[in-house]
């Protein structure tokens, strides 16, 4: 089945948004106002950069990025069980997209916190090059320790690495992943109830990408 990628609408997310993963309802719900898929949906569309990916018709996974002050981005990201099917091309748009967008406008830092015991999230982070800078308890409602995951433009400066290397780790990560995952069925909403869509498509299927995500939350 086809990917494609797909500027974020508000049909699309919160269509992820109302059928989020556990550990992503977990981490993210907690550190919102008011623990609504709909709220969050529109946060996540309010703004910044924000895009969707489709496994066929069906929205699969919801990140993006938005400057909280100025060249201070906050990334976030969350998805469905259907996870696996998007991950390797979600990947490449990170590397190949959206960290050179933030750089060219202007970024010095992005981050993004991701709750203890999120061990996937976390692997996969590093491998996109961030660096876990910090951790606090009692971060939010549900009094977990979340981890500040983070690129800055002075680190990568000391160390004389592209802002995007990591990525690259990533990619090779996930494409070599021996692992096959069967993908549930989807009762979800056809394509013309997510409304009109235009964007890249990637020809070949991400079956077999590893399960990993950054956990993050809007704004």
């Amino acid at each position: 089945m086809s990917v494609s990628l797909v500027p974020a609408i508000y049909a699309d997310v919160v269509y992820i948004a109302r059928r989020m993963r556990k550990r992503d309802a977990e981490e993210i719900f907690p550190l919102t106002w008011s623990g609504r898929p709909e709220d969050l949906a529109v946060a996540s569309v309010a703004g910044g950069i924000s895009t969707v990916a489709l496994s066929g018709d069906v929205p699969v996974a919801a990140w993006g990025a938005i400057e909280g002050r100025p060249c201070f981005w906050n990334v976030w990201m969350f998805a469905t069980d259907r996870w696996p099917e998007v991950a390797l091309s979600v990947t490449r748009h990170i590397n190949r997209e959206m960290m050179p967008a933030m750089i060219n406008a202007g970024a010095v830092r992005a981050d993004c916190w991701s709750m203890e015991g999120h061990d996937d999230a976390h692997r996969w982070l590093e491998l996109l090059g961030a660096v876990r800078e910090a951790s606090l308890e009692d971060y939010g409602a549900n009094r977990k320790v979340y981890h500040c995951y983070s690129w800055t433009k002075s680190r990568l400066e000391d160390v004389n690495v592209c802002w995007t290397l990591g990525t690259k780790s990533a990619e090779n990560a996930c494409a070599s992943s021996s692992s096959r995952n069967t993908r549930p069925t989807d009762t979800g909403r056809s394509g013309s109830e997510c409304g009109g869509r235009s964007g890249e498509t990637e020809a070949s299927s991400d079956e077999g990408a590893q399960v990993y995500h950054i956990d993050g939350f809007a704004g």
